[in-house]
C-alpha cells in the first residue's frame, strides 16, 4: 500500500487506497453483460440479463472545475495553500443502453486513495493535483468497470466520480465533506441532464477510454428518489459523512439517500466529538472487511450506526480478500505504478496471507474471485434497498452463501 508523504507511518493502515480502469471500444459495441442470479434466490430482475446492453461513457468538465469552501491543497514545502484546491468533475458512467426513460435508481462509486498522479515511464506517484509535465492522473474512477457494468445490466444508472482533487488535499473532516460534495454536485448535473436537458453534461460524453464524441439520451432515464452511494477506502468514510443526518442539509434537493456499502472504508475517529457527522442513523448501510486487508476490521461504521438503532446495518468479513483488489487500477496485476498485493504474504508459504484480525493464515483470496463477492453483495444490497428485490434477502441475512465456493463470507446483522 502506497504512503502519502504528509502522513505519519502509523496513519499507513488505517487510511488506504482505489483506482483504475477497462474500456469500451466503442458505442456501437457496447458490451452486452451475461449476468447470473445470487444462488438460491429468483431475482425478478434478471429475466433479461443475457441481452442486456451496457453502455460506457467518460466526461470531463476539467481538473479545476469545482472548490469545496475550506478545502485546501499543499504546496511543494508541504505546507496547505491559501486558496481552495481544485477538484476536478469526471465520471465514468455505466447505463443500460435504453435508458432514456426508464427512471433507473442512481449508484455514485467514490473511490480513495492518496496518489493522484503517476509517471508510467520512472514507476513514480505523486500527490500533487493538477498534475506535473510527465505526470497523468490516475483514473481511480475508472477501477470499478466490474462493479458498474453488475449494477447497469441490473437496471441501475452508475456514476463512478473523480476525486483527485481531493486525494491531493486537506486530510480529516474536510476531506469527508469535499469528497461528499463532490457526489453530491454530479448528481446535480444530473439532474439538470435528466430532466431538464440542460447543464454542463450536454455534449460532454465520450464513448469511454477514447475522445470519440457520443450522444446518449438519458432524458428520463434517473430516479433520485432512488440513491445509492459506494464508497472504497477513503471514499468509503467520504460517503458515509454523505450519508449521515447531521449532514442531511446538504444533500440536493430531489434527492433521497436510500443506501450506503462502504468497501474497507478508512475508520471514523471515535475519540472525536464531531463523530455524529459520520453516524448512518437512518439510511440503509452496509460494510465489507477482507481478513487480509492491511486496515483490518472496518466494521466501527456499523458500530456507529448501532449506536442510533439503524434498523439496516450489515457488516460482511471476506476471508482472504485484501484492499487494492477492489479496485483493478491498483491491484498487481495491473503493471501500473501504485498497483501492488498489499497483503502481507510470509515467506515459503505460497497462496496464504497474513490477517489483520488475528495473525493466523488464511488462504489468498485471487483478484477475479474478490471481484466476483464484491459485485454479488453489492448487487444484492442495492437491489434490495434501490430496486424493493426481496428475493436477495437471504444472501443479506448470510442464510443463502452464493460465493461459499469461492471464499468464506461472514455476515452480521447489527
Amino acid at each position: 500500500m502506497n504512503r502519502h508523504p504528509l502522513l505519519p507511518r502509523l496513519l499507513r493502515r488505517a487510511l488506504p487506497v482505489v483506482v483504475a480502469g477497462a474500456l469500451v471500444a466503442s458505442l456501437s459495441t457496447a458490451t452486452t453483460t451475461s449476468y447470473a442470479a445470487p444462488a438460491g434466490t429468483t431475482d425478478r430482475a434478471s429475466t433479461d440479463r443475457a441481452s442486456t446492453e451496457v453502455a460506457v461513457y467518460d466526461y470531463d468538465l476539467g481538473d479545476a472545475a469545482m472548490t469545496v469552501p475550506g478545502f485546501r491543497g499543499y504546496d511543494d514545502k508541504g505546507m496547505p495553500t491559501k486558496g481552495r484546491a481544485p477538484i476536478e468533475l469526471t465520471g465514468r458512467v455505466y447505463a443500460p443502453a435504453d435508458a432514456a426513460g426508464r427512471h433507473l435508481p442512481v449508484a455514485i462509486l467514490a473511490h480513495g486513495l492518496f496518489w493522484t498522479c503517476a509517471n508510467n515511464t520512472s514507476g513514480r506517484t505523486e500527490a500533487n493535483w493538477p498534475c506535473r509535465e510527465r505526470f497523468e492522473g490516475i483514473h481511480s474512477d475508472q477501477g470499478y468497470d466490474y462493479l458498474g457494468r453488475t449494477l447497469a445490466a441490473r437496471g441501475m444508472l452508475v456514476v463512478s466520480v473523480g476525486a483527485n482533487g481531493v486525494n491531493a488535499g486537506s486530510l480529516g473532516e474536510v476531506a469527508d465533506r469535499a469528497r461528499a460534495l463532490v457526489a453530491f454536485r454530479h448528481l446535480r448535473l444530473w439532474q439538470k441532464l435528466t430532466e431538464q436537458g440542460s447543464g454542463r453534461l450536454v455534449g460532454a460524453f465520450r464513448v469511454a477510454g477514447t475522445d470519440t464524441p457520443a450522444t446518449p439520451d438519458f432524458t428520463g432515464a434517473a430516479d433520485f428518489q432512488r440513491v445509492g452511494l459506494m464508497g472504497h477506502s477513503r471514499g468509503g468514510r467520504g460517503m458515509m459523512w454523505a450519508a449521515a443526518r447531521k449532514n442531511r442539509h446538504l444533500v440536493p434537493e430531489g434527492v433521497r439517500l436510500r443506501a450506503v456499502f462502504g468497501f474497507a472504508p478508512a475508520e471514523p475517529p471515535f475519540m472525536d466529538r464531531a463523530f455524529k457527522r459520520l453516524q448512518v442513523t437512518d439510511v440503509p448501510l452496509m460494510t465489507w472487511a477482507g481478513s487480509c486487508d492491511p486496515t483490518g476490521d472496518e466494521a466501527e461504521f456499523n458500530r456507529l450506526a448501532r449506536r442510533a438503532d439503524n434498523p439496516v446495518n450489515i457488516a460482511i468479513m471476506v476471508r482472504g480478500a485484501n484492499h487494492n483488489n477492489l479496485n483493478t487500477r491498483w491491484a498487481a496485476s495491473s503493471g501500473l505504478p501504485g498497483g501492488e498485493d498489499d497483503a502481507m504474504h510470509p515467506k515459503g508459504r505460497p497462496g496464504k496471507c497474513v490477517s489483520q484480525l488475528d495473525g493466523e493464515l488464511h488462504d489468498t483470496l485471487g483478484e477475479d474471485d474478490e471481484r466476483t463477492v464484491a459485485a454479488t453483495y453489492l448487487e444484492a444490497f442495492f437491489a434490495r434497498y434501490l430496486q424493493g428485490d426481496r428475493s436477495v434477502d437471504p444472501v443479506l441475512a448470510g442464510t443463502s452463501k452464493p460465493d461459499k465456493d469461492l471464499t468464506r463470507v461472514d455476515v452480521k446483522r447489527y
